[in-house]
């Protein structure tokens, strides 16, 4: 053998082992996405049926948010609601359109139903209660996401000002501003839970991401002049590096100030519309003192009166009846 052959040889087996490492390489990569596409498939499959199935009304829930959308402005400003009411689920709006729509369909479904079974004259009733009540299942759960915002809204304006004392006091004492807020969201679990809340998301996004990010979001969940205050003025003081602590206590002031102007604001208010009802129920009173001797007095008239009037007719009656006849003398 020469040693042109070998050198092609050697050459070959070099070629050959390179194309098959290649080869196999290739094959073990493929292989393993492979497998850990199917793993994640089958991970995303076993969330996505947890998911539903921890979702307001279970596997039901997509197909009835479907039959009336919520899309557009309206979406944002549902969305917007039902942060500020602490539905801040991934899912929230779709289960609020399920929910509105079960809502709607029941009574017209329960209203065909009985328009069925019932006599011919009461048909129109029974589709105007239906309508009736489908209108009002499209219209309670905006109200009580209103009406549940405002309450929650109104208890986070009254926790903020001793929020932001007890985060001053961790200040002075030495601790940073995320440890701060973590002992003020465990210190307020029991006397005002939602900002309790509130603190908390503030420290899983500021772990997650930068506080200042944390702070404008929590702006942006509750809309209110304080709130957005108050996330204004720690981002300032740390970008700026003044005394924090010092601001803090300055505004939970001014904030007391601001609280105690409103609650008398409301109280005059209330005095004010308590007015109607006291006048209400002291006019009834006031006309039985005032106007009930002189109706009594005018029965009593009218009750003699018409007595007089009865006897001066009896009396004129007996004046123009005619003389009785004289009989007849008897015969012998």
């Amino acid at each position: 053998m020469t040693v042109h052959d070998v050198t092609e040889f050697a050459t070959l087996a070099v070629i050959f082992i390179l194309i098959a490492s290649g080869s196999f390489s290739l094959m073990h990569r493929v292989s393993q996405w492979q497998r850990q596409r199917r793993r994640l498939e089958t991970a995303a499959a076993q969330d996505l049926s947890e998911t539903r199935a921890e979702l307001l009304l279970g596997e039901w829930t997509p197909a009835l948010a479907a039959q009336v959308p919520v899309a557009g402005e309206v979406s944002d400003e549902l969305r917007r609601e039902l942060y500020l009411a602490g539905f801040y689920r991934q899912s929230a709006l779709m289960e609020y359109a399920a929910l509105r729509t079960l809502l709607i369909v029941t009574p017209l479904v329960v209203a065909g139903v009985l328009a069925l079974l019932v006599e011919t004259s009461q048909i129109t009733s029974v589709v105007v209660g239906g309508l009736v009540l489908a209108v009002l299942g499209y219209s309670l759960p905006r109200v009580y996401l209103f009406f549940r915002g405002r309450r929650r809204l109104r208890q986070i304006e009254t926790g903020l000002p001793f929020a932001i004392d007890m985060l001053a006091l961790c200040l002075s004492a030495g601790q940073n501003l995320l440890a701060a807020v973590k002992r003020v969201s465990r210190e307020l679990r029991f006397c005002h839970p939602v900002l309790a809340d509130e603190f908390e998301i503030i420290r899983q996004h500021a772990e997650l991401r930068t506080l200042p990010h944390a702070l404008e979001q929590f702006a942006s969940r509750v809309s209110t002049p304080e709130v957005r205050n108050f996330a204004t003025i720690i981002s300032q003081a740390e970008q700026l590096g003044t005394d924090t602590g010092a601001a803090l206590i300055e505004y939970a002031n001014s904030m007391r100030t601001n609280l105690k102007q409103r609650a008398e604001a409301r109280a005059n208010r209330t005095m004010f519309w308590l007015l109607f009802p006291t006048l209400l129920c002291l006019w009834i009173p006031a006309a039985i003192i005032l106007i009930g001797p002189a109706i009594l007095e005018f029965q009593e008239h009218r009750r003699g009166a018409v007595q007089q009037w009865k006897q001066s007719r009896q009396e004129m009656r007996n004046l123009v009846r005619p003389p009785e006849t004289a009989a007849p003398p008897p015969r012998e």
